[in-house]
């Protein structure tokens, strides 16, 4: 609360509650202009005042405290969760009060919400009623099937039982309802595969080539259908990968040479390498075969050292094993 007066000198300020000096809880700010009341809820509605004195004379200011406080109200009920039978309640319903007057229920968040008891309603034998089990799976996939249910008259008494009762009692408040329907009325339907055409594609590794057929969605009379009638099936292949004849081949190498050196790093020997057709054993062009790594053609061999031995080395005769070397001219 605060004290507005101002002179010269400076009053001197004095709060008084209901014309007695405080006996509440408080500070004093601002030289006294401002009374901070530390517990509203211990102040009870009542006028406060402040009298303000310097030499000139004396001032008093009135002002009068009502506290109003959100608190919970149950004086209502919700409605009852059944009509009959034995598990109908009713809860109270929480409403949010400021001075009798409803308001937004977030205003008394902070404050303990009361213990609600549920109150039982309408614990009394429902009307009789028609009761059904849920379908039989139905007896075909495809092309029409008939699945069931049980249909039964009953009353929930106010004790939880349920009690049969003559289709009679059931059909003067409503229709039976059905226990046979159709089902799974669409055609049967499959995939048909026409044969595997030729297998086409260059032989460039194994088994690249590819061969194509036709995939359709029919009925079980033959009757071609949209591919959507079929969705639910498996698609068989259109397209997968074959063996063409052409890539039926292979390297095939001959016996080596004889070396052309019995000693030293001049020696070699070579064979012969062809890409021929495994069924027909004849030579075919070596481009068939890129896809396996091509065998050697030749190699070094009787690489070691030479002693007391002549070799030929650019059409020149060494001799080794003496102290002279003689150059033959060449030939």
């Amino acid at each position: 609360l605060g004290c507005a007066v101002d002179g010269h000198p400076t009053p001197n300020i004095t709060w008084l509650y209901s014309g007695e000096p405080l006996s509440l809880q408080h500070h004093l700010l601002a030289a006294g202009r401002i009374l901070q009341i530390l517990n509203v809820s211990d102040a009870p509605d009542g006028e406060f005042s402040c009298l303000a004195q310097n030499e000139a004379g004396s001032l008093t200011q009135k002002t009068s405290l009502a506290i109003q406080e959100y608190r919970w109200s149950v004086d209502k009920l919700m409605a009852c969760s059944a009509s009959c039978g034995h598990k109908g309640v009713q809860l109270p319903q929480l409403r949010c009060l400021l001075d009798g007057a409803e308001v937004n229920i977030s205003h008394c968040k902070e404050k303990p919400k009361p213990a609600l008891q549920p109150i039982a309603c309408n614990r009394r034998d429902c009307p009789s009623r028609w009761m059904v089990t849920s379908w039989s799976p139905c007896t075909r996939s495809c092309s029409g099937g008939i699945q069931t249910r049980r249909v039964t008259c009953q009353r929930l008494t106010a004790k939880g039982s349920s009690v049969a009762m003559s289709n009679e009692a059931c059909a003067q408040v409503s229709k039976r309802p059905v226990d046979t329907q159709n089902c799974n009325r669409q055609p049967c339907v499959e995939w048909v595969a026409s044969s595997w055409g030729q297998c086409n594609g260059p032989c460039i590794g194994p088994r690249l080539a590819v061969q194509h057929r036709q995939i359709v969605c029919q009925t079980k009379d033959g009757t071609s259908v949209s591919s959507d009638q079929c969705s639910a099936l498996p698609r068989p292949l259109s397209t997968q990968n074959c063996w063409t004849d052409v890539c039926g081949v292979h390297w095939r190498v001959s016996l080596w040479t004889v070396c052309t050196a019995t000693c030293g790093n001049y020696g070699f020997q070579s064979r012969r390498v062809d890409c021929v057709h495994v069924r027909t054993n004849k030579p075919v062009l070596e481009h068939h075969c890129s896809w396996r790594p091509r065998p050697a053609n030749w190699q070094r061999c009787n690489i070691t050292p030479c002693e007391n031995s002549t070799l030929l080395r650019g059409g020149e005769a060494v001799w080794r094993g003496g102290r002279k070397e003689g150059r033959a001219r060449p030939c």
